[in-house]
Parts: structure tokens; C-alpha cells; sequence
């Protein structure tokens, strides 16, 4: 349970910091500095996702075989409930 909560916290701190700070025609590499542990989605290849590690580097880790980076959930799921997302949010007026 613990490790589904740091999970769903980490999944919304990333959305909330791509929200901020989105570039759709860059790759999704977020500034891990003081960020330990952010995952973010690769907007480029759905099979891989960043990984901020404690030297505030940004990791590319690859998903297991047969799985997707869904950015809703913060981890790799099965092809068939993956889904496509925009990279970046749709500025309303």
C-alpha cells in the first residue's frame, strides 16, 4: 500500500511539474535537481520512462517487454491498457 501511494504522489508530482514546465517538441527529460526518485514519461518512445536518481541525474529506464509508460499511473503497463497521451496539456483561454 505504502509503495502504491509513493507511487500515485510521484505520478502526480511529475504531471503537476510537466504542467509547469512542458515542452512538447523535447524529449520529457525533467530537471531532477532536489527531485530523487520523479519518474516522467520519454515523450518520444512510450517503452522508456526518466528516472531521477540522488545525484539529480536523469535516468532513461526501459519498460519490461510487452508494456507502455502510462504517465497516469507513473509505471509501465500492458500494451492493451496503454493509451496515448498528449505530452503536454492543451492551454485553455
Amino acid at each position: 500500500m505504502k509503495t502504491a501511494l509513493v507511487l500515485l504522489f510521484l505520478a502526480l508530482f511529475a504531471a503537476v511539474y510537466a504542467d509547469q514546465a512542458c515542452d512538447p517538441d523535447g524529449n520529457g527529460k525533467p530537471d531532477c535537481t532536489g527531485r530523487s526518485g520523479l519518474v516522467a514519461r520519454d515523450f518520444w518512445d512510450p517503452t522508456h520512462f526518466w528516472e531521477c536518481d540522488a545525484t539529480a541525474n536523469a535516468n532513461l529506464v526501459a519498460c519490461q517487454q510487452g508494456t507502455g509508460f502510462d504517465p497516469k499511473t507513473g509505471g509501465c503497463i500492458p500494451w492493451s491498457q496503454w493509451q496515448w497521451y498528449a505530452p503536454c496539456p492543451e492551454v485553455t483561454a
